[in-house]
């Protein structure tokens, strides 16, 4: 007789929004153990942790004499990025491939392709509806977490809103308030004191 595959629940936690009760400060306070105290301190090398968020960021409009070796072409529509001539080529249409191809002859006598990059990035930004420009990478924080359970459910549940996300730990050893706290869920002083229904 077939069994039904159910799809599995994922255990009840705080990480991934469920209530606070009984259950769910226990695993909340085995994972701090874990990130703070425990084994998972080696991953970071710090028992004053704190797990943020951050989100990548693109900075685009720095002149290319300060940035020459960061180039990108964006449309003028503030949309899509491409942060070299090849992947602008290979995303590029037919058409406009075409017209690449016939400025590269007129240039070169061969493909867009097989043009020099700084050629190639000369003759993009000739084009119409798009700006060659520099630009810069920088992390934003989107919000912090006690244990890096929940900073990576936190990236699972919505990098469709921000894109690319990363982990990133920060010692917060001077963050006294937010140690003191720790310390003391930690060493059992805070506990959880709720009824369970």
């Amino acid at each position: 007789m077939p069994t039904e595959n159910k799809p599995v629940e994922p255990t009840p936690s705080l990480a991934t929004g469920h209530p606070l009760n009984a259950a769910t400060w226990a695993d909340f306070v085995q994972r701090l153990k874990h990130d703070c105290v425990g084994a998972g301190v080696r991953d970071h090398c710090t028992a004053a942790a704190i797990f943020t968020v951050q989100a990548r960021r693109i900075d685009t409009g720095y002149d290319l004499d300060f940035n020459p070796d960061q180039a990108c072409i964006v449309d003028h529509d503030g949309g899509d990025m491409c942060f070299s001539p090849g992947e602008f080529y290979e995303n590029a249409y037919e058409c406009q491939q075409a017209s690449l191809n016939a400025s590269a002859q007129e240039q070169g006598e061969c493909d867009f392709t097989e043009l020099s990059e700084s050629d190639q990035w000369e003759i993009l930004a000739d084009l119409d509806d798009y700006t060659v420009t520099g630009w810069q990478e920088r992390w934003e924080i989107i919000n912090s977490h006690f244990t890096r359970d929940a900073a990576e459910a936190f990236i699972r549940r919505k990098k469709h809103d921000y894109g690319r996300m990363r982990v990133y730990v920060e010692s917060q050893y001077y963050a006294w308030e937010f140690e003191a706290v720790k310390a003391a869920i930690l060493d059992g002083t805070l506990t959880y004191k709720g009824t369970d229904n």
